[in-house]
């Protein structure tokens, strides 16, 4: 016993040694949306990239980190969409600031086909689990804002679950998600994750007045690589897979199928990250 109880420094020393750190996080997707010959196709291409200014650890698989970021960063973005014959691009900078007493500061500025989308975050880091951010987002159509709660219930040295509440004044949303991670022995883990959302839009739009939920899971066989599933009540389901050739390099692929009372889609999906 003693022996044990002297070596789990030891072991948990060289579990922290051989975590893989990243400081910059790039990512590259293709979509491409077959609506059927009346609706036609419509393709998006998004490149988004984040750089951290200290380390992010991944949690076992390289895709994973902890489900509260602390971490000041700074983002840029940029999206294409092409349906028929018209076609726009979004363009979107931002970043966040994290001080050593807890106060958080966030900005996010995006151009919508030549209108301005400004985002204003401050929050309050009250423990390492629990994050409380107020948004205020400055639009065409006015002014919104939104309150973001996150809080994080460590299980273990590595099962969570976090939980996630966003109540959106403009848009009359309430969200409430929750994930939960597990190490499964070895190179393998699983995740879980709920999704339900309560909204209001009015009497102008009552098919999206219906509350909704959607569910997802992901298995990673090893730390590289991984398969998902998600299905919603909106009659969604998605499967993909995810891997890494090395600590740096991913691809990933999905196949999404959607059918509503107008018309069903197939959505098509390739990506590449690249992770430093």
């Amino acid at each position: 016993m003693r022996f044990k109880l002297a070596a789990l420094p030891l072991v948990l020393l060289a579990a922290a040694a051989n975590a893989e750190e990243y400081n910059s996080i790039t990512k590259a997707k293709y979509t491409n949306t077959d609506r059927g010959e009346y609706f036609g196709d419509l393709d998006q291409f998004n490149l988004d990239t984040i750089y951290y200014f200290d380390g992010k650890e991944a949690l076992g698989p390289l895709k994973e980190f902890e489900y509260i970021n602390k971490v000041s960063n700074l983002s840029a973005g940029v999206y294409h969409f092409d349906i028929g014959s018209f076609d726009d691009d979004i363009f979107s900078v931002g970043g966040e600031y994290f001080a050593d007493n807890g106060l958080v500061l966030g900005a996010h500025l995006r151009d919508v086909g030549g209108n301005n989308v400004d985002t204003l975050s401050i929050g309050y880091l009250f423990t390492p689990d629990f994050l409380i951010t107020v948004n205020h987002v400055d639009n065409a159509s006015g002014n919104d804002f939104s309150v973001n709660a996150r809080y994080n219930h460590q299980l273990n040295a590595t099962d969570y679950i976090g939980f996630t509440l966003n109540v959106d004044e403009g848009l009359n949303n309430r969200t409430l998600s929750s994930k939960y991670f597990t190490h499964l022995g070895g190179e393998q883990y699983l995740t879980a994750e709920l999704t339900y959302v309560s909204r209001d839009v009015g009497d102008e739009y009552p098919g999206l007045n219906d509350d909704f939920w959607e569910l997802g899971t992901e298995y990673f066989f090893t730390q590289r690589t991984s398969i998902g599933f998600t299905f919603d009540e909106n009659d969604q389901y998605s499967l993909g897979m995810n891997h890494f050739f090395n600590r740096n390099f991913a691809v990933e692929a999905a196949y999404t199928s959607y059918t509503d009372s107008d018309f069903d889609s197939d959505i098509y999906q390739v990506g590449l990250t690249v992770q430093f």
